[in-house]
């Protein structure tokens, strides 16, 4: 059986986009100095992501091989046999700036929809030709003592 089946791929997949999250959790959660909230298995590899920095990789390249090591750790952890398989991830669409290690894009006010308007309902031009002639027929007949 080879060690690319279709379920294999599928948990490649799960296990890198949950890798992949993971790690960014952490450096978010290494932003606020909160990393002793993280069980042990994730502050070791995160640790190790510090090891990969200190040695003066850069944070790219510390940060995919961090990414891989623990994509293979949860590729066996989910049942994954064999070698785990190469997973092509997307490409960002647009390098992200660096604006001061702010990274929140402003709120900008959706302008709510108008509600449909209701259709006014026109009276046809013979029905209001046929008012007015009654109106002018009464009036002949009133003004004239017909009554």
């Amino acid at each position: 059986m080879p060690a690319t089946t279709d379920s294999n791929l599928e948990i490649a997949k799960r296990a890198n986009d949950e890798a992949r999250a993971d790690f960014a959790t952490w450096l978010m959660m290494a932003k606020l100095n909160s990393i002793d909230a993280l069980p042990q298995e994730s502050q070791s590899f995160f640790a190790g992501y510090r090891a990969l920095l200190a040695r003066r990789q850069s944070e790219a390249a510390a940060a995919e091989t961090t990414i891989q090591i623990v994509y293979r750790s949860y590729y066996a952890r989910m049942g994954g046999t064999g070698t785990p398989p190469l997973v092509k991830t997307a490409p960002r669409t647009r390098p992200m700036t660096d604006n001061h290690g702010d990274n929140v894009t402003p709120f900008r006010k959706i302008k709510p929809e108008k509600p449909p308007q209701p259709e006014k309902r026109k009276l046809p031009v013979a029905l209001i030709f046929i008012g007015l002639v009654v109106l002018a027929v009464l009036y002949n007949y009133v003004s004239k003592g017909m009554i």
